[in-house]
């Protein structure tokens, strides 16, 4: 019988590392993947996931493929989520998210199996739009990936809460009172981020939620490290996120794949591609998919994590 961790010496392909490292005086947990046999500097790869996502999810599911392909690729849990540190928990902040990707961003540059000077940025869901702000304004990315994105600016977010339940301005002032209440009293209070039938949730769809749920049951011989729970005083600042301007500046290559029926549809990916102006990007657009299988089914994931290395590997030879 051998270990898991000695399965992991050899897992067909990568070697994966446990790490940490610190933004902000907060220590972050992640997982490094490097490929096998690598016996120069590799391009090297930052992922960043959905709303309320750990590692564990979707972003495992591109690190690991990537990692295969040849990429050293970094997972992390965001401050205040997952094994890192932070409080108050679950708090789903763009700003703060941002701000951990350019020191993830630090941390793998740094790395000896890497090349500094090829580093490539993959946004997935939510992280799509944090991705877009991460590398409009920074010179270390030289190619960005973005799939089945969550586009956070109005008219999208109108769309996207116009289904019955708080709307997005109702999100916005509950937010806005929690904050508040947090500032004034230090009390946190926290909403759900799925339900089977309860529109007041975080994301309030019976799909989305049955995708989630089964991360609230005990995975890794412990409790699961993903929590049915956000900070309510996000919604003052997440749904306020327009990642529009950041758009506009997008001058290095930029590819965005997105299902028929990801977050927004068609129009919200190519509202947000034809904000790009990066003289090379690409609009890959699947049709008859659902947004949550970009995360874990085979079907969806395999072309599309090849499809992101193949244009990877031609903007970082």
């Amino acid at each position: 019988m051998i270990s898991i961790a000695q399965m992991a010496d050899n897992p067909g392909g990568y070697t994966t590392l446990r790490i940490s490292f610190d933004n902000e005086g907060v220590s972050l947990a992640g997982l490094l993947f490097a490929p096998l046999g690598a016996n120069t500097k590799r391009a090297g790869v930052v992922i960043l996931g959905p709303f309320g996502y750990v590692k564990e999810q979707s972003p495992m599911q591109y690190a690991t493929r990537l990692a295969r392909d040849g990429f050293v690729t970094l997972i992390f849990d965001p401050r205040f989520s997952g094994e890192s540190g932070g409080t108050p928990r679950r708090l789903e902040n763009p700003v703060a998210k941002i701000s951990d990707v350019k020191a993830a961003i630090g941390f793998l540059a740094g790395r000896p199996e890497v090349d500094a000077s090829r580093l490539a940025a993959l946004g997935i869901c939510q992280g799509s739009s944090e991705m877009i702000a991460v590398c409009a304004d920074d010179p270390r990315i030289k190619a960005l990936a973005l799939v089945s994105g969550q586009y956070l600016y109005r008219k999208n977010l109108e769309g996207f809460f116009g289904g019955g339940g708080p709307t997005l301005d109702d999100r916005i002032a509950r937010g806005k009172i929690a904050k508040a209440k947090f500032e004034t009293t230090g009390q946190v209070e926290y909403t759900p981020v799925v339900s089977p039938t309860d529109r007041s949730v975080g994301l309030p769809w019976p799909q989305i939620h049955d995708w989630y749920y089964p991360w609230t049951t005990q995975k890794w011989n412990e409790p699961s490290r993903w929590e049915n729970r956000y900070a309510s005083m996000n919604d003052a600042d997440l749904w306020t996120f327009d990642v529009q301007p950041y758009a506009a500046r997008l001058a290095l290559p930029s590819l965005m794949i997105h299902g028929e029926f990801s977050d927004g549809f068609i129009e919200a990916a190519n509202h947000v591609f034809g904000l790009i102006p990066a003289t090379q990007k690409h609009l890959t657009l699947v049709e008859s998919v659902f947004h949550t299988r970009f995360y874990d089914d085979p079907i969806v994931i395999d072309p599309a994590a090849a499809e992101v290395a193949a244009w990877f590997q031609a903007r970082l030879a």
